[in-house]
Parts: structure tokens; sequence; C-alpha cells
């Protein structure tokens, strides 16, 4: 079966992926091909040697800042590059999947309209945020031995004015990957048990609180809980609000699953990425802000956009495997 040149120019896909994550990555290798009309692709470095993929981008392109949609992304990424270690500057700069990529690409817009972030997180909290009074990405505290004592960072930490004071919201995106890239015992950790019994957020002897696929979420609001506490230990504790992508069932299941241990499960938001594009739509102040809102579905929502070319590349990869087992008879 010919392959139709788009496809060759649109750059190697992974094998090894199906599903939704082989959706996306095809997708961002489109929007590099269509959108930011770019022909080269980038390489990621394995142990068995460089491998190239259509959804990197090229070394000059990386450099240029083309992975992020806005002018606010790139600076939000310069200014915490500045802040030290936390943000990977290769994965975040170069590969159109990371999840880092795509917060910076969402807060970045919302740092910058501070007025526009309080109308969207009180539409997704369903509270009255007046002010975003601080954020930090890639957050860990700068001692982590005087919290929990381990390498935890959460992808976004804001404490919010509210109409009811001061609230502490970590918030979790996920957009390729998935909840299980570590796991810690946690039950057996002395912090995290001090933690537990001090705000009575979860039960860790239940076997519940030591599964793989909620260990991340517990790991990261604890960290939350445990730095607001030390703060303002008369305050409630912080919420958490995670972001997964549409269709990512086994990140909504995490979530679900994170729910059920936890003493008080109203503190979990749980919406998708089209969900908190549509609050930003609805809640868009100037022309510049509906541009925002426009270009990041384009990037990453729009996939009917890719879908002609997707049917084609599984055709071909259908056709190739069809000829492979022939072979091998």
């Amino acid at each position: 079966m010919p392959v139709d040149p788009r496809l060759i120019e649109l750059g190697p896909q992974s094998p090894a992926e199906s599903g939704l994550p082989a959706r996306i990555r095809f997708h961002q290798s489109w929007y590099r091909r269509k959108v930011l009309d770019r022909v080269r692709f980038g390489v990621t470095p394995s142990f068995a040697g460089a491998r190239a993929l259509g959804s990197i981008l090229a070394p000059e392109d990386a450099d240029a800042g083309l992975n992020f949609i806005t002018q606010s992304a790139k600076s939000l990424f310069t200014w915490r590059r500045r802040q030290g270690w936390g943000v990977d500057p290769i994965r975040c700069s170069s590969y159109m999947t990371s999840s880092q990529a795509l917060t910076l690409n969402l807060f970045g817009p919302l740092c910058a309209h501070p007025m526009w972030a309080a109308r969207v997180l009180s539409a997704l909290l369903s509270i009255d945020v007046y002010r975003v009074a601080e954020f930090s990405l890639e957050y860990a505290p700068t001692r982590p031995s005087e919290y929990l004592g381990d390498s935890t960072r959460i992808d976004g930490w804001l404490t919010l004015q509210t109409s009811n004071g001061p609230l502490a919201l970590v918030v979790e995106i996920k957009y390729a990957d998935r909840f299980n890239s570590r796991h810690i015992l946690l039950h057996e950790r002395i912090a995290y048990r001090a933690l537990a019994e001090r705000t009575q957020l979860w039960n860790l002897d239940d076997n519940r609180t030591q599964a793989r696929s909620v260990n991340q979420l517990l790991r990261c609001h604890a960290l939350g809980a445990a730095v607001w506490s030390r703060r303002f230990p008369e305050l409630s504790p912080p919420q958490i609000m995670v972001v997964t992508f549409p269709g990512d069932r086994l990140g909504e299941r995490a979530v679900e699953s994170y729910r059920q241990i936890l003493l008080s499960p109203f503190l979990v938001t749980a919406v998708n990425l089209d969900q908190v594009l549509k609050v930003m739509s609805e809640t868009t102040g100037s022309e510049e802000e509906r541009r925002v809102v426009s270009a990041f579905q384009m990037r990453y929502l729009e996939h009917h956009l890719s879908e002609d070319l997707w049917r084609e590349h599984l055709a071909v990869r259908r056709s190739k495997a069809r000829g492979a087992r022939f072979v091998s008879r």
C-alpha cells in the first residue's frame, strides 16, 4: 500500500503506542507540520539510540519557543527555569505531548490576565474567587525534609482570595502520561502518618490508599496540605483540582479512586480539558483572550482536523501488520 506523502511529512509515530496516547501524538505531529509549518521533526534519546518522532520539535524550533502557544506561556517557562530545578528544559520545549508544556500553555495566559483567571477558577470550583494571590509551577518547598521528605512536586500550587477567605489549591494536569510514574509506600512513612493524623484527610491503614493508581494524587495533595497547615493551621486543607484529557478513562478512574479514599471527598474537583476550555471561552473579556482559547483548542482538542490523515495512518499500519504476518508464515 503506497504511503501518502503527507503522512511521511508528519513524521514517525511510536509503534508501541495505541489508543488515546497514539491519537494525541498523531495530532501533535499534524500540528507541527500543518499549523507550525515545520517539515523537520526531532528525536528522543534512548538507551537503544536516538528515535525520531513526529511529535518532537527539531532543536532550532524548540529553541525558538514553538512549543508554546503564546508569548505569556513562553515567558512563564523562562521565569520558571530561572527559579531552578523542576521544569524539564528539553521535554518542555521539545516534546509536544509534554504535560508540562500543556500546563504552561494553559496557565501562561491566565497568569497574564489575573481577572480572567479569577473568573475561570470561580466557575470551575463553584466558589467566588476574587484574586489569585500566589501561583507556582512544579512547586516544592525549599526544604522538603521539613515537610514530607521526598521529591514530590505539584503541577500548580495556587493560593486564592475567596468570599470565604484564603483557599489553597493543588492542580494536577495529565495529558498523554499516567498517574503511576513513582510509587511510595506512604503508610510506612512517619511524615505522612503524622500529616494524616493531624489533618484527618486519609486513613493510611486503608489498603486502598496504598494502590499505585492513587499514589501520585495522594502525595501531591499531601504536600499541599503539609505546606498549608504549616502556614495556616486554623484554615481548611487545600482543595485539589485534577484536569484530565477527554476520553482518558484511566485518568478518570484514578481521580475517582482518590476521591473514595479521601475522608473529605468534596475537596476533589475533577474536570477534563474541554470543560476547562469551555469555561475559559465563556469567561473571556477581550478579543486577545478569545484568540488564546481558539489557539489552545486547535493545538490540543480539535482532533477532527487531523482525523482524515489519522484514518489513513491506521490503514497503513494495518496493511503493514498484515504483510508482516504473511511474511512470517
